[in-house]
């Protein structure tokens, strides 16, 4: 396995109980979260804890276990889809157009959410064209986007928001 896989597992292991790895703070977490919900527009699609939006995952526990340079990767350079998450366009035979996050499908109807929230029931005999979209729904461009300061900061936050909750008092250990 090598030092490098073995410290792969012992960070997931550390994952599963609910503790990250030590990493040292990339950037200002407050100006981090003014970047998520303003500029880079983050909480369009990803929510932390109960603010933002709901198309994507919610990245309040995203940073646990994982270093400031696998976050900043992973905003500057995101993987392709893995078919997890699929994004589609799917016209009905009446010529209307609709766009989203294919939630569930099956061999006869696809469910999908728009952007605006909306779920939508969609019965594949009632399609002319159902088509996936190739690219992540994650946006691409955030390293051109933001400055440098400003990814540090988004990456900040990310790691403080993932910051392990203090203990209960009433709560044995």
């Amino acid at each position: 396995m090598g030092p490098a896989g073995i410290r792969e597992v012992v960070d997931y292991l550390r994952v599963l109980q609910g503790k990250g790895t030590e990493a040292p703070t990339a950037g200002d977490p407050l100006r981090g979260r003014t970047v998520f919900f303003g500029k880079a527009a983050c909480s369009s699609c990803h929510a932390v804890g109960a603010q933002g939006g709901f198309l994507s995952t919610d990245l309040s526990t995203y940073a646990r276990g994982l270093t400031p340079a696998e976050i900043r990767k992973a905003i500057t350079d995101p993987a392709p889809s893995t078919g997890r998450a699929k994004t589609a366009v799917a016209t009905t035979r009446a010529g209307e157009r609709l766009s989203g996050i294919v939630r569930n499908e099956d061999n006869f109807s696809v469910q999908m959410q728009s952007a605006d929230g909306g779920f939508h029931f969609l019965l594949k005999s009632e399609l002319e064209k159902l088509e996936y979209q190739p690219l992540s729904p994650m946006p691409t461009g955030y390293g051109q986007r933001l400055t440098r300061q400003e990814l540090d900061d988004l990456v900040g936050y990310l790691q403080s928001i993932n910051a392990e909750p203090a203990s209960d008092p009433g709560e044995e250990e």
